[in-house]
């Protein structure tokens, strides 16, 4: 081995123990909600054509914002006829699809919201801030694994996460509340992790608060 080869030897070792000793910069595949590549990166939340003040865009098959609105709010007049209002006399404000609103996916047994999940909060929450009559009712889901006691609780972390990240972004505490169905209501039935991932969620419901 001639001297020149020789010299180079130390490096590509030290290039290697270094190499390994890194943490790839790609999350693991558990991290990944979704395959995004049917979201349109320009999607968002617009003007809706019918609603009183625009709506979220239908959204994809994953219930991600598309870049056209369309939902329709409730009418004011409609409240006291809504058979749908909860304790609080909120109703919903689009029960055909949400307004379109991002479904927000976690990691198996986590809480965490992860960068994909919080760029579409950011618009979720600047949405909120310019339609100040919408509230948000924010669920909790879970994949089939576990028992139901713990999935009901991982449940309400993952709505309680949602609920913080979006009052950091100024969207008032007294217009968001949560609610966890654990693992009782899949979006998708079956098993496996490509099941499993499209159920641990959280789904945002936007509700017309009465005299708002």
């Amino acid at each position: 081995m001639s001297k020149s080869l020789l010299s180079l030897v130390p490096a590509i070792a030290i290039a290697l123990f270094l190499t390994a000793g890194c943490e790839s910069t790609n999350p693991p595949e558990d991290l990944r909600p979704v395959p995004e590549a049917s979201i349109d990166p320009n999607g968002g939340f617009g003007n809706g054509a019918g609603g009183e003040t625009g709506g979220f865009g239908r959204g994809d098959e994953f219930g991600r914002g598309g870049a056209a609105g369309g939902g329709q709010f409730v009418s004011q007049e409609t409240l006291g006829q809504n058979t749908n209002a909860d304790a609080d006399g909120w109703v919903p404000a689009d029960p055909a699809n949400n307004l379109g609103m991002p479904v927000i996916y976690f990691a198996y047994d986590s809480d965490m919201l992860v960068p994909s999940e919080t760029a579409n909060l950011d618009k979720v929450a600047d949405y909120l801030n310019k339609n100040t009559a919408l509230g948000l009712v924010i669920q909790g889901h879970c994949d089939a694994r576990g028992t139901e006691e713990y999935n009901r609780a991982l449940g309400e972390r993952r709505a309680n996460a949602i609920r913080a990240y979006l009052a950091g972004r100024n969207v008032a505490d007294n217009r968001m509340k949560t609610l966890s169905f654990g693992k009782d209501k899949p979006a998708v039935s079956g098993s496996g992790e490509s099941i499993w991932r499209q159920n641990r969620r959280g789904v945002l419901v936007p509700m017309i608060i009465p005299g708002r």
